[in-house]
């Protein structure tokens, strides 16, 4: 998801997918004082939750407030970037805040959580070839007051190569395209799913009732579009493996590495069910188990074979479903295993319970709220054109999991058919909605760096695991 101007955000195609309208509040009132001195209002005001590791190409400026948000000049000697993030603070917000952000004619539009309160960090990166020195640069609000304070702007060269191999690892069928599909297409990308998806909703009941024999249906769908969505982003089959591992056990595996743990639903123990959907050679399809031990075995061959130059994964901290921390925390101890020095890039595809990114399809996307410190290098900011917007939608629209099942398809008109509490869909959470975006996001980590956010969450899930918000 080149960032979209507003001028030409989301087209007719990607806004057919919006079922709804999303309403706009009137500028929110910003109050007289800060929160007071005690309490989470006041905690969440004073606190940013994102430590750099390094004050380079941080600069501070001051906002000037306008009649409908707030300015500032763009800094002489400010060096080119790929990534521009500016920390502002919204002294309080409403339903669908958004802040309109332009540079003379040409504009960019992000959308906030609703209530925010506290920094928030707006990502300019779609404006970077209109930031020129002393560039007068305007902040519209909508549903939402930014304090007219000085503000933190930090901007990131990345420089990378990605014309080198990239590895795309995902927990689930759907969530590399969900990421990280306008980083890979038309790349000399592989993508490599650890589960087959045979969790979850119980879409296909209407068609096979028994549990077991429906998410057996389920997961070998899944995994069949886990190596063959990719090829509408030109990554064919053989760039492409499901590892056949169990949705919904990788916690309950990384706690017990040596034993096997069979599906949710049925007494099955062997990944290779669902490893007979590659076509690829990454990994074998012979009878294994579903252990952990086994797991980091697999993921070091994958490293081996594809000795990639990035690899993009989820980030622990951010990303708030059990099975995506912990492929992640499964790729480092693979990385133990092997002597390759890539860039890591990490998505969340879950946080905010499923709500970020907020707004309508082709909006920006920039860092979500946290409580939490989360440490981090830098950011990186891929932008999506329009074109590529549609290709990952109906990427998208192809998996089995993210569209209505064929029961509800074919009764959709009948009004005496019983159908799921979310029938047709909730947009508010709704893939279709989220993922296709003006941009990609990215916390970019070395290998130290890595390890010490895989450690963080690691040291914080023994000590108190934290209820996920989207499981």
């Amino acid at each position: 998801m080149s960032l979209t101007l507003t001028r030409r955000m989301a087209g007719p195609m990607l806004a057919a997918w919006v079922a709804h309208a999303l309403p706009c509040g009137a500028q929110a009132p910003a109050p007289e004082e800060p929160p007071a001195a005690a309490g989470p209002r006041a905690a969440q005001w004073a606190a940013d939750p994102y430590v750099f590791a390094t004050t380079e190409g941080m600069t501070k400026l001051p906002l000037s407030a306008t009649a409908d948000g707030v300015r500032f000049t763009w800094p002489r000697g400010q060096a080119r970037a790929d990534t521009v993030l500016l920390a502002v603070r919204s002294l309080g917000a409403e339903r669908n805040p958004w802040v309109e952000v332009a540079v003379g004619e040409y504009r960019i539009q992000q959308y906030l959580d609703a209530n925010a309160l506290g920094v928030r960090w707006l990502n300019l990166s779609g404006l970077t070839e209109r930031l020129s020195p002393g560039a007068e640069v305007s902040l519209r609000t909508h549903a939402v007051t930014l304090a007219a304070e000085e503000a933190t702007l930090r901007v990131f060269d990345n420089h990378l190569d990605l014309k080198g191999r990239i590895l795309v690892l995902a927990p689930h069928p759907d969530d590399a395209e969900i990421a990280a599909f306008g980083l890979y297409a038309d790349r000399e990308a592989t993508v490599v799913t650890v589960t087959a998806g045979n969790a979850g909703d119980m879409n296909y009941r209407a068609s096979v009732s028994d549990p077991a024999e429906h998410y057996a249906l389920k997961g070998y769908l899944r995994a069949v579009d886990s190596v063959t969505v990719p090829w509408q982003g030109r990554i064919p089959p053989e760039r492409t493996a499901n590892l056949g591992y169990f949705d919904g056990r990788l916690d309950a595996m990384y706690q017990k590495p040596e034993v096997t743990f069979p599906e949710v639903y049925g007494p099955n123990t062997d990944v290779a069910r669902y490893r007979r959907a590659n076509l690829s050679t990454l990994v074998s399809g012979a009878t294994r188990s579903n252990s952990w031990r086994h797991l980091v075995e697999d993921l070091t061959q994958v490293l081996r074979k594809v000795n990639p130059a990035i690899i993009v994964m989820p980030d622990p901290r951010l990303d708030h479903h059990l099975d995506h921390e912990f492929a992640s925390v499964a790729l480092d101890e693979a990385l133990g295993h092997w002597q390759g020095n890539p860039v890591f890039l990490l998505y969340t595809n879950h946080n905010d319970g499923d709500h970020y990114p907020y707004g309508p399809a082709g909006t920006v996307v920039s860092l979500p709220p946290g409580e939490h410190p989360v440490h981090l290098q830098k950011v990186y900011s891929h932008p999506t054109t329009k074109a590529l917007q549609v290709r990952k939608l109906f990427a998208l629209e192809s998996m089995h999991d993210l569209r209505l099942s064929p029961d509800e398809q074919m009764t959709c008109s009948q009004t005496d058919v019983a159908h799921r509490p979310d029938y047709p869909r909730t947009p508010e959470v709704d893939y279709l909605r989220r993922a296709p975006r003006a941009n990609e996001l990215f916390l970019e980590f070395d290998r130290d760096g890595l390890h010490a956010a895989i450690a963080d969450f690691t040291e914080h899930f023994k000590a108190a695991p934290a209820p996920a918000e989207s499981r």
